[in-house]
This record gives structure tokens, C-alpha cells and sequence, in this order.
């Protein structure tokens, strides 16, 4: 007499794999709602989906990062200024990679030169998305949440803005605020950074300094 308890392993398997199926999709389904509701999750669908598919596929050689799959749409000279980027800082190219793609879009959308905007992110995080400074100002392009939280507002809020999509929105809009304000970029950057008129600081030439090297890099040349 069979056993009323007892399943084959043939139908444990095939219960197990439609679980599984059943997991990603309801997965899938929740981040497409996030990406209506709130705007930084449209930059991190794609790779928040992927990963969920991975799911599906056998764990050997699986990346858990958002960052693991290298953009194949990198032009020739985004591809060099990574490479520059990632050995000054010493940071997965991978990562820089994705992070370069993305000034580059952003850079675009706030009509902005995408070498002043990753200069920026060069000399405030060494594009560490998740750096913080002992005043508060944090991710890579070093806001202060408080002083721009209205800013934060359409992408979900402060507690959004280490997300590194989300704080090089809010940068690059901060940044393009000032040029208009201010009329020049030397007096743009001093705001940027905080300092009065009157003040002296040499951060505009330290982004001067970066700026230039990120242009000698992205034509195949290495300045010292």
C-alpha cells in the first residue's frame, strides 16, 4: 500500500521551481509599481530586475552587486576616462564604469559639462557613493540633506540620497542652479562649496586641476 503522505521528488521539484517562479514575478511586479511611484527607482529597475531573474539561474559565478554588469552603450572616450578614474581612486572599474555612464546621461539632462560634474565627484567622495563628511554632507556628491531636502523631494526624499543616481541628480541641479545665479563657474564652485565672495579657497582649481586631467584621459593622453 503507498504511503497517502508521500510526494515524489519529481513533484517537489516541480512545486519548488513554481514557487520560485511565482517569487520573481510577484518580485518583478512590486518594482514596477516602486518605479511609477518614485523616480530613482526607473535608474535602478534594470539592475534590481536582473538581479531578481538571477534567481532563476544556478548560484555559481552570481553577483549580487548593482554594479555587476559592465554597460556595453560606454563610447571610447567614457571608456578611457573610467579607466583614468578608476586607477587615480583605486575603485572597481566595473563600477566606475556604470558611474561615468550615468554622468554623462546626467550631465546632459542639467546641460552641464559631464568632465566638471565627475571632477566634482572626484574631489568631494572619490566616488564613494556612500561617503559621509564630518558636517553631514554625504554620497558622492558630498549634499547636505538638510540645507536641500526640498531638492530630495521628488526622488523619495532625503533618505534617498545616498542612493548614487538620486545625489547626482540633486548635485547636478544644485550645480546648474549656481552657474545661472552666478554667471561663471570659478564663483559657481565657490558656492558649491560653501564659501563666501570674500573668502579664499582653492576649490574651483582643484576641480580645474581634475577637470583637465578627465579631458587629457578621455583623448588618450596621461597628464601628470
Amino acid at each position: 500500500m503507498s504511503d497517502p503522505n508521500y510526494s515524489s521528488p519529481t513533484v517537489i521539484q516541480g512545486w519548488e521551481s513554481l514557487k520560485q517562479r511565482l517569487t520573481v514575478l510577484v518580485v518583478l511586479g512590486l518594482l514596477a509599481f516602486s518605479m511609477l511611484v518614485l523616480p530613482a527607482g526607473r535608474a535602478r529597475l534594470v539592475a534590481w530586475s536582473d538581479l531578481a531573474l538571477e534567481a532563476m539561474r544556478p548560484s555559481v559565478g552570481r553577483t549580487t552587486s548593482v554594479y555587476g554588469e559592465v554597460s556595453a552603450n560606454l563610447t571610447v572616450e567614457q571608456q578611457r576616462v573610467a579607466r583614468w578614474i578608476a586607477n587615480r581612486h583605486r575603485v572597481s572599474l566595473n563600477r566606475i564604469e556604470q558611474l561615468v555612464e550615468m554622468s554623462y546621461q546626467t550631465a546632459a539632462n542639467y546641460r552641464l559639462d559631464p568632465f566638471l560634474l565627475l571632477a566634482v565627484i572626484s574631489v568631494e567622495s572619490g566616488f564613494n557613493p556612500y561617503a559621509e563628511s564630518p558636517v553631514g554632507a554625504i554620497g558622492l556628491m558630498q549634499i547636505m540633506p538638510k540645507i536641500h531636502e526640498e531638492k530630495f523631494k521628488p526622488f523619495g526624499g532625503v533618505s534617498q540620497a545616498l542612493d548614487p543616481w538620486v545625489n547626482m541628480q540633486v548635485g547636478a541641479q544644485i550645480l546648474r542652479e549656481y552657474l545661472d545665479r552666478f554667471g561663471t563657474e570659478t564663483d559657481a564652485l565657490r558656492a558649491y562649496v560653501g564659501v563666501g565672495p570674500t573668502r579664499e579657497t582653492e576649490y574651483p582649481n582643484r576641480i580645474a586641476r581634475i577637470r583637465e586631467r578627465l579631458v587629457a584621459a578621455s583623448i588618450g593622453r596621461a597628464l601628470a
